[in-house]
């Protein structure tokens, strides 16, 4: 058994409060997986055998609608999970998922993973948990998307981590396409709010690094205040 399966168990928000012992049998169960950039993890309506924990790099998850659009639900990091839904519904992934930049990820098949959590079913408590998260951001998704316009929107997505009246720097690691479809616009309204934003004293831009300069300002701009009105 690998030390460092072990590791990033440990480290998981799911399995963090798990018994070493558990820890000890699940990393039995484990399957290493290495993705390159833009390597796919599984598609939509795909059949779901199992779901992945995030060692590192990061994993975008999406839905691609009937006209060909994609909607990006969310980005996932070290530590985080995706794919658990199948381990409720035993049915197809919801959305699809694409490596963002190289990324590591340990697999647990689904019918395995169940066997042992019945003989530790905390571990199916914790679940309940992510799965209520993952809930919560998408109703916040919805929201942002039906009544924020996209300076809203991209104000909200810069802030997410910055603290009021402290400057910051934000990397992107989403390529301009799929950061424009998070928000959802098109890239080239996308530039044009960067600059909007820029041209207001909120941020700086300078290539993927977004400097915050003015982080109560952007929260102003976030939570639906017109930059003409400020």
């Amino acid at each position: 058994m690998q030390q460092h399966i072990l590791e990033n168990l440990s480290k998981s928000e799911l399995l963090r409060e798990m018994k070493p012992a558990f820890l000890e049998a699940l990393a039995e169960i484990a399957v290493e997986r290495t993705l390159v950039s833009d390597e796919t993890l599984f598609m939509q309506h795909q059949e779901a055998t199992g779901f992945y924990l995030i060692c590192t790099g990061s994993v975008k998850v999406y839905r691609i609608g009937g006209d060909g659009r994609e909607q990006v639900i969310h980005q996932f990091g070290p530590g985080e999970i995706v794919g658990e839904v199948p381990v409720f519904q035993g049915t197809a992934y919801p959305a699809c998922a694409t490596a963002v930049k190289k990324s590591r990820l340990i697999y647990f098949a689904r019918n395995r993973f169940v066997e042992l959590g019945r003989r530790q079913p905390e571990i199916f408590l914790n679940m309940l948990a992510i799965l209520s998260r993952r809930l919560r951001q998408f109703v916040e998704l919805i929201d942002d998307l039906s009544l924020k316009d996209v300076t809203a929107r991209l104000a909200k997505y810069l802030a997410r981590g910055c603290d009021s009246g402290s400057s910051c720097v934000v990397e992107l690691e989403l390529s301009k396409s799929a950061l424009a479809s998070r928000i959802g616009t098109i890239p080239a309204t996308l530039s044009r709010t960067f600059k909007k934003l820029q041209d207001s004293g909120a941020i700086k831009v300078s290539a993927s690094k977004i400097h915050i300069l003015d982080c109560e300002l952007l929260a102003s701009i976030a939570s639906g205040e017109k930059l003409g009105d400020l």
